[in-house]
């Protein structure tokens, strides 16, 4: 199963309030999704796929061990998942998402010229992250 994204840039969310990009900090014991997205994804420029992101936030998020990997990876994609379009990062926290054409993911704040650049890039595929509110 691929659900990967390629050649794609995610812009923010049309609703979305950041004008920067922001470091989800909630200060709770357990990490938020988005949070655990960005301490995977900041740094790491084109480390991971959508489908490397999603997993290990399920995995991460849930706290399951390393030793059901295997069996918990059958069992997530054995029904459909969210894409990276629901991500906090863009709904919420001002971050794009870039997918190279090997479907690896860049983090990339509202605010850089970088992000100007993405979003009116022809040979991209650009979309929106999924908006917070109906």
């Amino acid at each position: 199963m691929n659900v990967n994204y390629y050649d794609t840039f995610i812009l923010v969310a049309e609703d979305s309030k950041a004008d920067h990009g922001e470091f989800p900090s909630v200060k709770r014991p357990k990490k938020t999704i988005g949070e655990i997205q960005f301490e995977l994804l900041n740094g790491n420029d084109y480390k991971y796929t959508q489908e490397e992101v999603l997993f290990e936030t399920h995995m991460l998020h849930k706290n399951i061990p390393e030793t059901a990997r295997e069996a918990e990876k059958e069992a997530f994609w054995g029904k459909s998942q969210a894409c990276m379009r629901t991500s906090p990062l863009g709904k919420r926290y001002g971050w794009g998402l870039h997918f190279n054409q090997d479907g690896y993911v860049k983090l990339v704040a509202v605010e850089s010229p970088e992000y100007r650049e993405l979003a009116n890039r022809e040979d991209l595929n650009v979309t929106r992250a999924m908006k917070s509110k109906r």
